[in-house]
């Protein structure tokens, strides 16, 4: 077919033989035409990746005229090339619509871990001062900031298409942050903590129960032992367990692994008065080992498992045999069971956000403490063998209530209960005042001189 428009003639191919079609396409064609036309749009075809090299054009002419920055022409060009060519290609520009963007936002984000940027080893990098180098390619999703800054290089490509007639405007989609669940691990406040001990301490004062009766359905009786001294001695264990643990910031798998050859200084300190009794742990698990300082709290707990284990074992703890021990000195892989039970008694089974608590969340409230205690964040993640990402990500859960006097720095005073002075010191700091009143004003009188003489034994004020 040949047509004119615009003061132009044009010739296309239609691609088919048979004569009714070719007309139908003709008219299409037409019609087309005629409509790009009346919109002022170029009547020709652009691909995408001819547009794009045009564009890098235009902004290094730019740059070059102080128009733009100059770090445009120097990053900007890679991007587009391997990006939005990358996907687009020879599709023509003006075809491109919205939902093309939306489709093309998802490409870009998995390009280096499932993309064609999994075929690419090496990337080639250009400085601002012209050196050039190469690093590996990012096995990586992109940022959601790295994102938005290609986004706004796309915009500007389509609006300078538009504006020189290659297509009409599109709405550039914006790049939204979709709201991260909250991944924190469930810990507890000072006030909830307080309650699980005194829970814990209530259960294993519960008086003695040996026995009870038990009815069945069948018609079958019998008894059942209640609180035995077996319980009792598993309520303390787990009592232990519960201060180690929020005193140590350990993992409840570290903890499993500790052997009484992991508790250093205690064995040589434990029978010396209080202020003298020291402990250091030697932690291993999940793939991380090093050295722990616990609080003292820790000390206390394992007197409670030290004294436990020589009454039911009938012997002190050898260097092999493990800290949290049953009554025949076997380890005991979990206290989870028990901790459930108590947590549900003491109501404190989930958080405020419904997350279940569990074993973990000792450690949680340790670090969390030990935030709220204004002790250096690096401390605390190489005490708990952990990176300060990832306290800040999971366990850095502090109550502004704890912290409150960090939080009003110079004011510690002003909470204070004034101090009322007595008669002698008031009557002492009015004489005061009135000397220097006599001062200021030059008085003779001499009166006043003389009291301050007498009080601070002879001397002249």
């Amino acid at each position: 077919m040949r047509y004119s428009l615009g003061g132009k003639q044009y010739k296309k191919t239609l691609g088919t033989s048979d004569e009714d079609q070719a007309l139908q396409r003709a008219y299409e064609i037409w019609h087309e035409q005629s409509f790009r036309n009346k919109q002022g749009l170029s009547l020709d075809s652009h691909p995408f990746a001819e547009v794009a090299e045009e564009f890098i054009e235009k902004v290094v002419a730019e740059a070059e005229r102080d128009e733009r920055s100059k770090y445009h022409p120097i990053y900007w060009p890679p991007i587009i090339r391997r990006f939005p060519v990358g996907y687009f290609g020879d599709r023509p520009i003006e075809t491109i619509t919205t939902a093309d963007i939306e489709r093309y936002m998802e490409w870009r984000k998995t390009y280096w871990t499932t993309g064609p940027g999994l075929q690419v080893q090496k990337i080639r990098c250009e400085r601002e001062d012209g050196r050039i180098f190469i690093r590996p390619a990012p096995r990586k999703v992109a940022a959601l900031s790295t994102i938005k800054g290609e986004m706004v290089i796309i915009r500007e490509i389509f609006e300078q298409a538009a504006k020189w007639g290659y297509c009409k405007p599109i709405i550039i989609p914006a790049v939204k942050a979709r709201k991260k669940p909250d991944t924190r691990r469930p810990g507890f406040s000072p006030e909830e903590y307080e309650r699980l001990l005194n829970k814990s301490l209530e259960r294993i004062s519960e008086p003695q129960q040996s026995v009870r009766l038990i009815k069945a359905k069948d018609g079958r009786v019998w008894t059942q032992s209640t609180l035995t001294g077996r319980v009792r001695s598993d309520r303390v264990r787990l009592h232990a367990y519960i201060e180690f643990m929020a005193s140590s910031g350990l993992r409840p798998t570290e903890a499993k692994n500790l052997t009484w050859s992991n508790i250093l200084r205690y064995r040589e300190t434990k029978d010396l008065p209080l202020f003298q009794q020291d402990a250091r742990l030697q932690v291993y698990g999940k793939s991380k080992h090093g050295d722990a300082v616990p609080l003292h709290g820790a000390i206390q707990a394992l007197h409670m498992l030290w004294n436990i284990f020589v009454g039911e074992v009938g012997r002190e703890p050898t260097d092999d045999d493990p800290v949290f021990a049953d009554a025949q000195g076997r380890p005991i892989l979990s206290f989870q069971r028990g901790l459930n039970a108590l947590l549900k008694a003491a109501d404190l089974e989930r958080d405020q956000r419904g997350v279940k608590r569990t074993a973990y969340s000792l450690r949680h409230f340790y670090i969390s403490q030990m935030l709220a205690n204004n002790v250096s964040i690096h401390h605390v993640a190489r005490n708990t063998r952990t990176s300060i990402a990832m306290i800040d990500k999971h366990y850095a859960q502090v109550n502004t209530e704890q912290i409150k006097d960090f939080l009003r720095p110079g004011e510690e005073d002003l909470m204070n209960e004034p101090k009322l002075l007595d008669d002698e010191t008031y009557d002492e700091i009015a004489l005061l005042e009135r000397r220097l009143a006599e001062l200021k004003a030059g008085a003779t009188t001499e009166r006043t001189a003389d009291k301050l003489s007498q009080k601070y034994g002879g001397r002249r004020a």
